[in-house]
């Protein structure tokens, strides 16, 4: 071998180091850091699963939102139905209530124009047995005596009277 340029002691105290080497950063070294390198996989298959279940959490999330919202829009569209209906109840209420406003009105209307009527038919027959009473006094003035005009006066005004009765 030494013909070749190999020198055994040479050789062998390289192999003792190599291995000594080879020992001490097998021990010291490769084992921590395959250690490290564990931890750190085990850290990074955690942080998967962590963001695959973040993901499914925000998944539930997002359809409880959805359904929330949904129920929020079917609860507007029925208090928007329910005051509709409301609304329309009332409105009916109103238009009930001025009907029958109107209707009293229009009674209260009718009993004033025959009280009206009846108070311009007597104010009427009052003009008229007045003026009445007037020409027959002055007609009858000239003819009859004042008792006798009297008398004939009374007979007149009770035939009228009895004959709009």
């Amino acid at each position: 071998m030494e013909k070749l340029g190999i020198q055994p002691n040479l050789l062998i105290a390289q192999i003792v180091n190599f291995t000594i080497i080879l020992v001490v950063l097998t021990k010291l070294l490769y084992k921590p850091m395959l250690g490290m390198l564990e931890k750190r996989r085990k850290k990074i298959e955690e942080g998967l699963r962590l963001a695959e279940s973040m993901k499914e959490e925000e998944m539930k999330l997002e359809a409880k939102k959805q359904k929330v919202i949904e129920e929020g829009r079917k609860d507007g569209q029925n208090l928007i139905e329910e005051a509709k209906k409301r609304a329309k109840d009332e409105e009916k209420q109103i238009i009930s209530d001025a009907r029958a406003e109107a209707e009293d009105i229009i009674a209260k209307g009718r009993i004033e124009v025959e009280r009206m009527k009846k108070d311009m038919q007597k104010d009427v027959e009052k003009d008229t047995i007045e003026l009445s009473t007037m020409m027959a006094e002055r007609l009858l003035g000239e003819v009859m005596s004042k008792d006798l005009q009297h008398q004939v006066i009374r007979a007149h005004i009770k035939k009228l009277k009895t004959a709009k009765k």
